[in-house]
This record gives C-alpha cells, structure tokens and sequence, in this order.
C-alpha cells in the first residue's frame, strides 16, 4: 500500500507545544470493563466522562473473520478502500471502505455485536431507543507517516449545553480493535470530561489542571465507546506501525421528556450520504426497521426508485 499521509498544522491546540492537541498526553492505561459482568461501571464511566473502554467484545474467530473480510475486499474491490485513487473526501485519513453493508448481508451478525451491544444500548436509553447511523472499517496502513490530525467532536446538537439531564447523549460510536493498539502504533485518543466545550481551546482552559488527552491502548478485540461530543483524535504513532478498526454509528431514537417543558426529539440523522440496503431498511422483523429508520434524503430517494442500482452509483459514496 503506497499511502502517505501530509502533516496536518495544529489549529484546534497550541502549535507552539505540540503537534496535536496542547500536548497534555496522559498515557496512564484507561480503566476497561468487561461488558457483561460490569455493565453497570461501564455505563457510571461512560456517562461521567464521555468514553469507556470494554475489553474483550470480539473473540479469535470474529476478528479471524472480520480481518479476512478487509483482506480479501482490499484485494477484490481497492477503489472502495481508497486504494490507488484516493477518496478526494478521505484523502489524507487513511483507508476506508465507507458502506460495506451495501454489499455483504454476511456482516449482518455485526450490526448489533453481542457483546459490546447490550452496554450501548443501556446508553441509549435501552434497546427500543438505538438507531443505526454508520458501518465501516478503517486502515492506518503500515509506513504512512504523521498526520497529526486535529482534535474535533462529531456530530452534535446544541442543546447538550444546556439540557439536564444531559443522558442518554445523542449519538453514541463503538470502534473496535482489529489489530493491537499499543504504545508506537497509531491510536484512538480522548479527551475525557470534554463534550459540553464549544471548542478544543475551551476544554483546555475550562478543565484547567485536569485537562488531558487520553490514548487508549488495548489488544485486538478492545471495543471504545464514546459520544460523539467528545473531543478525540487518532494521535499518532510511530510512523511505520498500522493499525486497522471497525467503526458504527449509533443515534438515538423517539421523544425524551427532561427537566423542563423541553422534550427532546430523536436524534437528526448523522450524515447525508450515508444507504441502507433494502434487505435491512425494509426488514420484516419490524424491530430491525426500527433500528435502521433514520433514513436521510439520499435514502429516501434510493428507496423511492425501488432500490435502483443507477441510483445509488450517482451517489458521492454509493460504490464506497
């Protein structure tokens, strides 16, 4: 893989200290919890600090499979890893096969893992409230170099400043490690207590002392959980070492009374361009829809043109 990432300059921290961030690394191994037998810590953790580490949550035979799986779609299918020409969206992030859904029903099993589920569940508010919002896996190849990439949040909504209670948080993403993150390797980094900062800068002065950027290191089957809202970045490695993970999205779904006469809405679906395929959108267990109904305006036209293949080619991910 001849990919090579650009340094990218440091606007969310302080340039002047660091590449990344403000340079406040706490590399202090991140408590894990074991989903099952401590699913009630693992949700006190989460809803404190805005990330949780689970350990085991994929056994020898998953990550055999869901590693073989990248293997063999990088060699049939390079264009819709980024593999040659670059994703002009995804150009300096690595590789990233976006819907892989679209095509393989044989990743089915996996859009409710058995064992990291039941705790982003509890966080959403219980099973009848997750929403599916995005599936794909991602490559930091061998050799890349330093991206240096910019700590940001994802998708959030406004009202996390002031709505109490702030739980269940809007959008929820589980990363699943497919090969080992440790010290050298590029790994996922957090900053912990972070999510209700409009910015980086305002975390670093608001957290004062207790400010920090956490990178959590684990073993191939380690899952992450964190809200969307919270500040993270890849923090670089080495260089040279790889990494490779699995992501999805969830949102949460129906009306939620809080403290006040605001009743919170589902949460706004978390992309543009993100497809469902047919098999799931219109799934005959009436549960399965429930989970896949946060349909945007790209679904709902895919699904209006009877799940036109020429359709979805059009769109700017549809093959990818």
């Amino acid at each position: 893989m001849n990919v090579r990432f650009e340094l990218q300059p440091n606007v969310s921290g302080d340039a002047a200290v660091a590449k990344q961030g403000f340079g406040r690394v706490d590399r202090s191994p991140a408590p894990a919890f074991d989903p099952a037998g401590e699913i009630d810590a693992a949700c006190d953790f989460f809803e404190r600090h805005g990330y949780v580490v689970l350990s085991g949550c994929l056994d020898a035979a998953e990550l055999k499979f869901l590693n073989g799986f990248c293997e063999r779609t990088q060699a049939e299918r390079p264009e819709s890893w980024g593999l040659g020409r670059r994703k002009p969206h995804h150009t300096n992030q690595g590789l990233i096969f976006s819907q892989p859904l679209l095509d393989y029903p044989e990743l089915d099993p996996f859009i409710q893992p058995h064992r990291s589920y039941p705790v982003v569940a509890r966080l959403l508010g219980g099973r009848d409230h997750v929403r599916y919002a995005e599936f794909n896996f991602r490559e930091t190849p061998e050799g890349a170099g330093e991206r240096a990439m910019n700590f940001h949040h994802d998708a959030v909504v406004a009202d996390r400043f002031t709505r109490a209670p702030y739980m269940p948080c809007d959008f929820l993403c589980s990363i699943h490690y497919l090969s080992d993150v440790e010290p050298g390797s590029p790994s996922f980094c957090v900053v912990p207590d972070s999510r209700r900062f409009e910015t980086l800068q305002a975390a670093f002065e608001g957290l004062g002392d207790d400010y920090r950027e956490v990178p959590l290191y684990g073993p191939a089957g380690t899952c992450v959980l964190y809200d969307t809202a919270t500040y993270h970045t890849r923090l670089d490695g080495d260089g040279h070492r790889m990494r490779r993970t699995w992501h999805q999205y969830y949102a949460r779904g129906g009306w939620l009374r809080t403290e006040s006469r605001y009743i919170r809405p589902p949460s706004p679906v978390l992309t543009d361009w993100n497809l469902v395929p047919e098999r799931l959108a219109l799934h005959p267990d009436p549960k399965i829809r429930a989970f896949f109904s946060h349909w945007n305006t790209a679904q709902g036209e895919w699904a209006a043109s009877g799940f036109d293949p020429e359709v979805r080619k059009a769109m700017p991910r549809g093959e990818q």
